[in-house]
């Protein structure tokens, strides 16, 4: 990813628009997953390749918005994975708890 392009982005428009504009593409995504979910994967190939494009674009503005909020709160990506690994071992525990009691 092009980090001097999501700085310059994020000094340019600040904390307040982009953390709106973050919240706009996170609302765009969660549209092309519902619409995905909610009409079901179609057999058609080509349908379900563009429903699958429109995801993957989504995915993309979202991430950009994240890196850019990211950049502007100085959260460095050790502390991201950091609970990101807490996090996931905390559901294993879970699902592996659900295991014990079937």
């Amino acid at each position: 990813m092009n980090n001097e392009a999501i700085k310059k982005i994020a000094d340019t428009y600040g904390y307040d628009a982009q953390s709106r504009q973050l919240i706009e593409e996170m609302a765009e995504l969660t549209v092309a997953i519902n619409k995905m979910w909610r009409e079901g994967m179609k057999t058609d190939y080509f349908y379900s390749e563009l429903k699958k494009k429109d995801i993957a674009e989504e995915i993309a503005d979202v991430t950009i918005m994240l890196e850019q909020i990211k950049y502007l709160l100085q959260i460095s990506d050790t502390d991201i994975d950091q609970i990101i690994e807490q996090k996931l071992n905390r559901q294993l525990e879970r699902i592996g708890a659900d295991e014990r009691k079937s």
